[in-house]
């Protein structure tokens, strides 16, 4: 397994820094706490800045209507206000306004940007029984092709804080296909850091310890292979708690998981489980779409 994960990274066109990144503004809380961190990734990276703000589609009375307008044309003038003050911190960055579905319009402007990086704040309720995101994250986790990076509500800090300077903790399904460690590898280069990998069983079947074991190991010896730090977990119960509980443990400064294309949110073990991941966490959540 661990020769044919390496043969398959060291044969793929390298991916790109983050030079482009967009975050998604609704004047939400959790929105200005990606804003921050876009900034500061933008400053970062030397990456250049894209403010974007969807107005959805409204039902309002003609006397709401005013108010509305009024209330988003302060919005926008607040972006454009950012935007001057960062061009002349050096910073390239602009305001992209637009009406529409919010994650329809979200993706079309990742997809037509080639957008690196996106950041934005996610919220919303379920059922008693399911935790959800909100649906526009939730839709832009499944679609948008490059990373995301989301803040959850129960987010206080962003990702740079010095509090946090741990590894990324990456949570993984095993078996695990060699393209969902690519950007894993290349994001941890980015950001110059080691990982922690995970992975977490509801349980272990007997006699399957040793094998899952030997399968962490092989994936973290590919990390190691490019030059990042790394070590792995291997946990029996619930995974949105032991995740939880694993990134406060190593004070990682966000969790980093690929999603798989299903018909439903998924990562890592069951279904929804990134939804509640980000939820619940009290740092950004990246993630990444794989086949």
């Amino acid at each position: 397994m661990q020769a044919a994960i390496l043969d398959h990274i060291n044969h793929t066109p390298g991916i790109r820094s983050f030079k482009r990144i967009a975050v998604a503004y609704d004047a939400s809380s959790a929105a200005e706490r990606a804003l921050h961190a876009a900034i500061a990734l933008a400053m970062r990276f030397g990456a250049a800045l894209l403010l974007a703000r969807v107005n959805p589609p409204q039902s309002e009375t003609t006397d709401s209507y005013a108010g509305l307008r009024e209330e988003q044309a302060s919005e926008a003038n607040e972006l454009s206000v950012i935007s001057n003050r960062l061009t002349r911190a050096g910073v390239s960055s602009r305001v992209v306004i637009r009406g529409g579905i919010v994650g329809d319009t979200l993706f079309n402007i990742c997809c037509e940007e080639n957008v690196d990086l996106l950041l934005l704040g996610a919220y919303g309720y379920g059922s008693k029984d399911r935790q959800t995101l909100g649906s526009t994250a939730e839709f832009l986790l499944r679609a948008v092709p490059c990373p995301t990076l989301t803040y959850g509500p129960c987010v206080g800090r962003t990702f740079d804080h010095p509090t946090h300077n741990g590894p990324i903790l990456v949570p993984i399904s095993l078996p695990c296909a060699p393209d969902e460690l690519q950007r894993a590898i290349a994001i941890a280069k980015l950001f110059k850091i080691s990982i922690d990998v995970l992975h977490v069983t509801h349980e272990v079947p007997a006699g399957r310890a040793l094998n899952l074991e030997h399968q962490c190991e092989q994936i973290v010896e590919c990390f190691r292979a490019e030059g990042i730090g790394a070590c792995w977990s291997l946990y029996a119960g619930s995974p949105e708690v032991l995740i939880l509980g694993r990134a406060l443990e190593i004070d990682s400064p966000f969790i980093l998981m690929p999603l798989k294309w299903k018909n439903r949110l998924s990562s890592t073990t069951s279904d929804n489980i990134a939804a509640h991941i980000v939820r619940a966490a009290h740092i950004p959540v990246m993630t990444y779409r794989v086949a």
